[in-house]
């Protein structure tokens, strides 16, 4: 059975500062802030005992033609290759793109501190105005054991550390 229509509402927004090709072509994300909306500020309370939260977003800017693209090349990954056509093209589920059937982000972020409605974090991968759909907290959990990744990645984030100095750390 499919549904016909889901309706969700933003319970907050985005704040970075960045211009979106700043966010976009950052190898680790920017600093900014979530600005949860007064109804939902109560939902917070204790939030600021964990180091790194899930914030669920709406990707507001995803045009419906970009939203029918399978297969990318990993943008971030091409911008540190030598050649960004040697960076394989792989389908969308395999990579952080925003060009998806869905236009919805998941993004793990450091909290640094809560200041009433306001989560001021780190390493954010969105754009400054994206509606916040919801957020979890990160836990240990989340991990499920050991991480596995294809070898692709591999080779690209084994380019990227010795060619850039930069590593993909977990």
């Amino acid at each position: 059975m499919r549904l016909k229509e889901i309706v969700i509402s933003p319970i907050g927004i985005v704040r970075t500062g960045c211009a979106d090709s700043e966010v976009g072509e950052s190898f680790d994300g920017v600093p900014g802030r979530i600005e949860i909306f007064n109804e939902y500020s109560e939902g917070l309370e204790g939030i600021e005992g964990f180091s790194h939260i899930i914030v669920v977003a709406f990707l507001d800017r995803v045009k419906a033609a970009e939203r029918k693209v399978l297969k990318v090349r990993p943008k971030w990954l091409a911008k540190y290759a030598d050649d960004p056509k040697k960076v394989p093209e792989v389908g969308v589920f395999n990579t952080r793109s925003p060009h998806r059937p869905n236009p919805i982000a998941l993004s793990v972020v450091r909290l640094v501190r809560r200041v009433g409605n306001v989560l001021e974090v780190e390493g954010l991968d969105l754009y400054d105005g994206t509606p916040v759909l919801d957020i979890k907290p990160h836990v240990p959990q989340d991990l499920g054991g050991e991480i596995r990744l294809p070898s692709w990645f591999n080779e690209m984030r084994e380019k990227v550390r010795k060619e850039k100095g930069k590593d993909l750390t977990f």
